[in-house]
């Protein structure tokens, strides 16, 4: 599993920035738009995105200190709901700092830690113990699943895309 956790890893990370080279050719107004999603725009999905991201990382150091996991977003996360960034080009060199933060975390995780248990409280305040392996990769899922709006989005506005493909970032 530790070897797809750091493929799943370094995927977000080309898949991210293929993402934000399509998201790069709309305007400020194709960013902000209100496509009537539970996320309403590309900004606030993007926002969700990289929130729950720092959020999860956060989190996951309740299991032990990572060091990829300090600096920045991490010390001072996004409350929910926030906007973490108000333009396009705001946002670009901090999803690129948690995309690496992510592969450098993936780097530090072992063995023992995918079978380890994780407790955590939610954004509500709720107690979980969850397995640590499994939780990595529903947060791996939950990007998935975002990035597959954000191309629905892209679709409406009529913008061409095709970044997602995990196959072709296999070497």
């Amino acid at each position: 599993m530790l070897a797809t956790v750091r493929l799943f890893a370094r995927y977000n990370a080309l898949v991210n920035a293929a993402m934000n080279q399509v998201l790069a050719t709309v305007g400020p107004g194709e960013w902000t738009k209100d496509r009537g999603g539970f996320f309403p725009s590309l900004q606030k999905l993007a926002a969700h995105i990289y929130s729950t991201d720092v959020a999860w990382l956060v989190r996951f150091t309740g299991l032990h200190p990572f060091n990829s996991v300090k600096g920045g977003p991490f010390d001072f996360p996004p409350a929910a709901g926030d906007l973490p960034f108000e333009s396009f080009e705001d946002y670009l060199p901090k999803r690129k700092f948690l995309d690496e933060a992510f592969v450098a975390f993936a780097a530090e995780v072992t063995e023992a830690d995918l079978s380890s248990e994780l407790s955590y409280r939610n954004a509500r305040g709720e107690a979980f113990t969850k397995p640590f392996g499994p939780l990595l990769l529903h947060l791996f899922n939950h990007q998935t699943h975002h990035r597959g709006m954000v191309a629905l989005y892209l679709d409406q506005a009529g913008v061409k895309n095709d970044f997602s493909s995990l196959s072709s970032y296999l070497s």
